[in-house]
């Protein structure tokens, strides 16, 4: 699955080729995965198990996790930069609506056509048909078919809303430092709480169950992602505001950007290997097992990101493999991707309630070979997202955009003439100095 929200930029705000291409290849790596999961990579309750190196590699994927880093990284450095320059902290209002407009439409839509095609005669009342829209589908477990893996869309919400108390939290624990550096570590405390709570959550659940409850999709077990994406945007800023205090892998990126990737592989290659476990299958895992794999995707998804997100740190080949077009595209259309894809596969196999009988796609494995089922996935679901994004999504959100700029200029219009009005008076109290200037949110990247 792809996350959910992939942080589309418009209006003013400039995207970055480098985020985008890295979208579209993890996008493409989802897609890959699952497309291996109904084809032939199978669980001991299936059939015979695969142990070649095509079934060990598609089993091991990772391509989950940069997403929820991005949202982390992305989304929260307005609010470090509130801690560390002074500027003020994001409208909670505009927040909130940006992130509802982003994630929630094309959402509800794959929801209505799921229900109506591919779920219709499984649906036992109206609590079946509300949850998905709320939601909350993924905390008193019901299958619907289309939506296998729709699990993210709610966990990232719920980022969504638990961040500014986040921020808040570690606001107030480094407000009254000076210190750059400090500021920082003080700030990382909270993160490094989240990151146990990620790995002692994934521990457990693997410990306590036998076969994939509910509780594997709550959002305690991706928090280290999100809270790793939250600390490359406090150590970003810290970066923009001592250049010279910069944390010492930062220094290493920009001058060996490839390493980061390198040990990317690394990690991806730990994690095919499956330790404690049986590598390229769909097996529940053993809780040492999960344990290790969730630390490979936390490693897996910082490393990638490192090059990306440093100024001046991409190289060439990062340019390159990231940075052309049809990468890019599919970086923008990603959200739709990932939303679309399980539909498709669904509409290929036939298994629904407009066909006739509603069978999870696992079950089906064998009706078709990976090329055979792929192929027609893949280009139903990038034409699909990509007439979701123009006719919907990107709708919306210009939408949106054009009512915030509106808003900000009617309270800038209003406040000026509240200032006009007011008589003059002479002030004894010197005015505070304004906060120091922060460039721009957005990333760097090498040019090629």
């Amino acid at each position: 699955m792809v996350a959910v929200a992939n942080g589309t930029n418009t209006g003013a705000k400039k995207r970055v080729p480098v985020l985008d291409g890295i979208r579209g290849i993890c996008a493409l790596g989802v897609v890959f995965t699952h497309v291996a999961f109904a084809t032939f990579i199978r669980s001991s309750t299936v059939g015979p198990k695969h142990h070649d190196i095509w079934s060990i590699l598609a089993a091991g994927q990772l391509s989950l996790g940069p997403f929820f880093l991005m949202s982390g990284m992305l989304l929260y450095r307005p609010f470090v930069r509130r801690t560390f320059a002074g500027t003020r902290r994001p409208a909670l209002g505009k927040f909130f609506l940006r992130r509802a407009s982003r994630i929630i439409p094309a959402f509800w839509l794959v929801v209505t056509v799921d229900l109506l095609v591919l779920n219709l005669t499984a649906l036992h009342g109206p609590w079946d048909v509300l949850r998905p829209y709320l939601l909350l589908h993924i905390y008193n477990f019901h299958y619907y078919a289309g939506m296998d893996v729709l699990w993210t869309v709610p966990v990232e919400m719920q980022f969504y809303l638990a961040l500014p108390v986040l921020a808040w939290i570690t606001h107030v624990l480094a407000r009254r430092v000076d210190d750059p550096v400090r500021k920082s570590r003080r700030m990382l405390i909270p993160l490094g709480v989240m990151v146990l709570i990620d790995l002692g959550w994934n521990a457990w659940v693997h410990w306590h169950y036998q076969m994939w409850p509910s509780q594997y999709f709550y959002p305690f077990g991706v928090a280290g992602l999100f809270a790793i994406g939250m600390a490359l945007a406090i150590w970003s800023v810290r970066a923009e505001v001592a250049p010279e205090r910069a944390p010492g892998f930062w220094r290493v990126a920009t001058r060996r950007p490839n390493l980061f990737w390198l040990g990317a592989i690394v990690a991806y290659a730990v994690n095919s290997a499956q330790p404690f476990g049986v590598p390229g299958t769909a097996d529940w895992q053993t809780w040492p097992a999960a344990l290790v794999r969730d630390a490979m995707m936390m490693a897996f998804s910082f490393l990638i990101m490192v090059p990306l997100v440093v100024p001046n740190a991409s190289s060439r080949f990062m340019q390159i493999t990231l940075g052309n077009l049809p990468m890019r595209y599919l970086g923008r259309i990603s959200y739709g991707i990932y939303l679309w894809h399980f539909t498709m596969m669904y509409f290929v196999f036939r298994s629904g309630s407009a066909f006739g009988k509603i069978v999870p796609v696992q079950m089906l494995l064998g009706k078709y070979g990976f090329w055979e089922l792929l192929i027609p996935v893949l280009l139903g679901t990038v034409a699909i997202a990509s007439i979701s994004f123009y006719v919907l999504e990107r709708p919306v959100i210009n939408l949106v955009e054009r009512w915030v700029k509106w808003n900000k200029e009617q309270t800038a219009s209003s406040s000026a003439a509240v200032r006009a009005a007011q008589p003059a008076t002479p002030s004894l109290v010197p005015a505070p100095a304004e906060a120091p200037a922060v460039e721009s949110i957005e990333p760097k990247p090498a040019s090629l």
